[in-house]
């Protein structure tokens, strides 16, 4: 009886140890799981500007149990643990590159960091940083780069979005293979190649608009066959052997003295006669021209411009500018555009060149991005990018209702914006690019109030050297490339002027003389003071005042500009 007591008492003591041991272990476990989740947030909050204090509710001075799961954006699995399960920090206006510090994030299922100032790659080894990622969303930032093969091993992909960025290259063809993946999208990037067979036919064309794809539910691509049948690897070696062999049949015709110069010669000479038969040297020049301009964007077809706008009929029209009206058009691919069809009576030659030679040849996020080109039957046609919002001038003085809507912080981003583009086009391209013509007028939005800047009709273009080009089509007047920088800076003064007054330009020259004008809190909008930035709408007007001084020399650079202006952008509302 007494053995059995004891073995009794040390089987209850063996089972109570034990239980205190996983007890120990789970606390161990959630509280590893705790401090990794801690460091995961401190260490993206560390890597990422925060110009409007969108993270203030971050206080990692808390240790109680579950803190961060109250910080903004934060979604926990347990409201009683620290372990994240969501982070959404969408259109907080965060800028920096993609914050590494996620991986220790370590039950991470969603990502949402669209609409932010997101900039460089994303990173090559993504499923390592994004384990268990459901639900990935990057759309609207500045990423560049390639997208990371890499992706297609985030094996529970739900939810992939890419759109509104400066993405490049080819889609990786395994990003099909996700075997989850119900929504994907890439749109309004700088893609090519071939659109990858995917498992899930939710995926639609609008998916891929305003790239250059083709496949599925695209258009075919050129070729296609090629792509369906061998991998780029194996591709080129073709390529090169096709090559060799191509040398030697001609190294062969050649020694044995086959009259190929002969056959050459006669049909240079054919091709001649009907250069000549076909039209007159005017029409020969004009294709020369044409030629030319198919360097900078795609020519398109006037026929499928037309069907895409019903033949230009009034239900497309969007709007109505000085060269001529602007069609919204969805094409049989799926993208959305905006076709500028130039004003048929006016000799619009040399404005319908520099806009092509000018922005078709840069690429920036606050520019806007022509597609392509038409020229058939006396008609011009300039084909853009789509913006939803269209004209920073409408959103400014159509209507109080949409004026209300751009309050001070968003009219800061915009200009922001504006001068990033602008000092990009004076500083920072190899070739150094003024505008000519800043205004509200030429700035759209795209629908995360994006700025991106229009109109290069009066552009030029200028060497290091401070020459002007002229791309050899048209000749292009002489003057000072000082002069010219400056009178951009001007521009965007009034521009400045237009943002924190809501007063037109015509207004703001006939009110008051703008070169001595010593800014004051009366001048700015009504709708924007009282809010505890007043401080913050002065140093806005101080800076627009700078820029239209009478005298250039006076005027700050758009890097001064731009740099001034980001840090207004970071002002705290310390009332």
């Amino acid at each position: 009886m007494e053995k059995t007591n004891i073995k009794t008492r040390t089987f209850f003591f063996i089972c109570t140890f034990l239980g205190f041991l996983l007890i120990f272990l789970s606390r161990i476990s959630v509280c590893s799981a705790a401090e990794s989740d801690f460091y995961c947030l401190k260490s993206i909050k560390d890597s990422l500007q925060d110009p409007f204090n969108s993270l203030d509710s971050w206080d990692f001075s808390n240790a109680n149990e579950g803190f961060i799961c109250d910080f903004k954006g934060v979604n926990c699995w347990n409201s009683n643990e620290n372990k994240v399960m969501d982070l959404r920090l969408s259109a907080l206006g965060l800028i920096g590159e993609f914050p590494r510090g996620i991986r220790n994030c370590t039950s991470l299922t969603g990502l949402y960091l669209s609409g932010n100032n997101l900039y460089g790659t994303i990173p090559s080894d993504i499923s390592v940083i994004l384990k268990y990622v459901t639900i990935l969303d990057l759309s609207y930032n500045m990423f560049s780069g390639y997208i990371p093969p890499d992706i297609a091993n985030c094996q529970y992909l739900n939810v992939l979005k890419l759109d509104y960025n400066n993405l490049e290259g080819e889609i990786p063809r395994r990003i099909g293979y996700l075997p989850r993946l119900k929504m994907f999208t890439v749109a309004n990037n700088y893609l090519t190649g071939p659109v990858p067979s995917f498992v899930s036919e939710n995926i639609t064309a609008e998916s891929f608009a305003n790239n250059e794809l083709c496949g599925k539910p695209l258009k075919g691509c050129e070729d296609s066959w090629i792509w369906k049948h061998i991998d780029r690897d194996s591709f080129i070696k073709a390529f090169v052997i096709g090559w060799v062999l191509f040398f030697t049949l001609v190294l062969v015709l050649c020694l044995f003295q086959f009259p190929v110069k002969i056959i050459l010669l006669n049909k240079w000479k054919l091709r001649s006669m009907k250069h000549i038969n076909s039209g007159s040297e005017e029409e020969l020049i004009s294709q020369q021209k044409i030629l030319k301009l198919e360097k900078f964007v795609t020519r398109m077809s006037l026929k499928e411009l037309e069907i895409a706008t019903s033949d230009f009929n009034d239900d497309y029209l969007v709007g109505i500018g000085m060269f001529g009206k602007v069609y919204k058009a969805i094409l049989r691919n799926g993208w959305t555009l905006a076709i500028k069809k130039l004003n048929d009576w006016e000799n619009l030659e040399e404005e319908f060149v520099s806009e092509i030679t000018t922005l078709g040849g840069l690429r920036h996020r606050n520019l806007l991005p022509l597609i392509g080109f038409c020229v058939e039957r006396e008609k011009k046609l300039l084909v853009y990018k789509y913006m939803r919002y269209g004209s920073l001038h409408e959103w400014l003085h159509s209507n109080k209702d949409k004026a209300k809507i751009l309050d001070f912080r968003l009219r800061v981003k915009i200009a922001l914006g504006i001068a990033k583009g602008v000092a990009w086009l004076h500083h920072g391209y190899k070739l150094h690019v003024t505008h000519g013509s800043i205004s509200t007028r030429c700035i759209l939005l795209d629908q995360n109030f994006e700025p991106k800047i229009s109109n290069f009709w009066e552009a030029k273009i200028w060497s290091k050297n401070d020459a002007a080009l002229s791309w050899s089509l048209f000749p292009v007047a002489e003057y000072s490339c000082l002069g010219s920088y400056k009178k951009d800076i001007y521009c965007f003064g009034v521009l400045l002027l237009e943002l924190v007054t809501g007063k037109e330009p015509h207004e703001l020259t006939s009110s008051r003389n703008l070169f001595d004008h010593s800014p004051c809190l009366l001048d700015a909008d009504k709708d924007l003071l009282g809010k505890g930035i007043n401080d913050l709408i002065l140093e806005f007007l101080e800076l627009a005042c700078d820029c239209v001084k009478f005298l250039p020399n006076e005027r700050p650079t758009m890097l001064e500009v731009y740099d001034k202006l980001k840090t207004i952008s970071q002002g705290r509302n310390d009332d």
